[in-house]
């Protein structure tokens, strides 16, 4: 794998990240900016882009209760484009990184053809994340 002229930047921006209980707002260019830093830090730029981000004022609502992400997908027609949507507002920047991680493993399910979920494949990553110092 060919490193970006920022890799090591990046990665040193995802290990310094810490939870400082600091109310964070994210916007579209900074989730795609956290995409491709994660995408080339802990899925070694493996993954395609999503067609869209978008951003909402508030969390969706499921019949899991509140959730502040989801992932958009057709499971019938697996060539067809996905999305993934936030909420505006988290905790921290942290726990945003997290949770956009945590989406971007279920757009490696869809475009790798793995079983999407919270199963093995899912949890195959736990460890990537740890040594980045997430959580999954």
């Amino acid at each position: 794998m060919k490193r970006s002229p920022d890799y090591y930047q990046n990665r040193k921006k995802l290990i310094n990240l810490k939870s400082n209980k600091v109310k964070y707002k994210t916007n579209v260019d900074e989730a795609w900016e956290w995409f491709n830093i994660l995408n080339e830090q802990i899925f070694g730029g493996l993954l395609e882009p999503v067609e869209k981000i978008y951003i909402s004022n508030h969390k969706h609502y499921t019949e899991f209760g509140d959730v502040y992400a989801l992932y958009h997908y057709d499971d019938k027609f697996r060539d067809k484009p996905t999305k993934m949507s936030f909420c505006k507002s988290f905790e921290d920047e942290k726990q945003f990184v997290e949770i956009l991680a945590h989406e971007m493993v279920h757009h490696f399910q869809y475009t790798h053809k793995e079983p999407l979920g919270h199963g093995p494949s899912f949890l195959a990553w736990q460890d990537n994340f740890k040594l980045k110092g997430l959580r999954l």
